[in-house]
């Protein structure tokens, strides 16, 4: 049986490192979320990005690096030439300007953290992982009824297959009615994707209790929010670390 870890035996990071590995585990999910779809991708130290078409609500490059502005604007501009026009992106450290380049800002979010609880916490009644594309299919149907609409299909039953990630669904007997995905990194595990169509706070609190024992209770939990959401999260003890941008074509609607 393995033991947690004390208190003392808690890596420390500065904000800005935080920040740094707040990034890399949403890049994680990227990834895992774009090879479900069979898009290639690329990973430098300072970025991730994709030429493929981006599934709904996923960008085409997201930034790892708050020193790495000029390999950034390089990746922007192959970016630019491949696709036709600006990628959707996700400023991982609010440091690029692209104010007059071609993108409209779609919303500013703070990257979150809560320190690992090392202990197993009490159970979340009527949750459940989604694990076969039955299920997936009316846990994304959940999803966009909840706030993200989309005629695309988001997440592909592959995606069930990813070691390092799961989905988890509150039942109602026929469907579902809230639920999240949880990722896995080298130091930390991601909770994104949290939605409800009746009880918010509850919701939040059930996803963040599963996040906090689905793979290790010695991993710090991150993500990133804004607006009530973020509240939700700050409630639930995260702490922000870090500011993000995300930037659409100026020709999008």
């Amino acid at each position: 049986m393995t033991e947690s870890l004390s208190q003392s035996e808690i890596p420390i990071h500065s904000d800005e490192e935080k920040a740094w590995l707040c990034a890399a585990n949403n890049a994680d999910l990227y990834q895992a979320v774009f090879r479900a779809h069979g898009r290639l991708d690329l990973r430098t130290g300072t970025f991730w990005s994709s030429d493929a078409i981006a599934p709904p609500y996923y960008s085409n490059m997201t930034t790892l690096d708050p020193n790495g502005v000029a390999d950034q604007f390089v990746e922007i501009d192959r970016l630019t030439d491949r696709l036709g026009r600006r990628p959707s992106l996700k400023d991982g450290f609010s440091t690029l300007d692209l104010t007059g380049k071609g993108f409209r800002l779609l919303f500013t979010a703070s990257w979150v953290w809560a320190e690992p609880c090392g202990t197993p916490a009490c159970s979340t009644h009527g949750w459940e992982r989604v694990r076969d594309a039955t299920a997936l299919n009316c846990w994304e149907r959940a999803w966009k009824e909840a706030g993200s609409p989309s005629d695309a299909k988001v997440f592909p039953p592959s995606l069930l297959s990813e070691p390092d990630l799961h989905i988890y669904g509150r039942s109602t007997g026929h469907g579902f009615d809230a639920g999240c995905i949880v990722n896995r990194s080298a130091q930390t595990v991601g909770v994104s994707n949290i939605f409800s169509l009746f009880d918010t706070p509850p919701a939040f609190r059930d996803a963040v209790l599963l996040a906090g024992n689905a793979f290790s209770t010695d991993l710090p939990l991150v993500g990133y929010d804004h607006g009530i959401a973020l509240d939700e999260l700050l409630k639930l003890g995260f702490k922000p670390v870090g500011q993000l941008r995300v930037w659409l074509p100026e020709a999008d609607t």
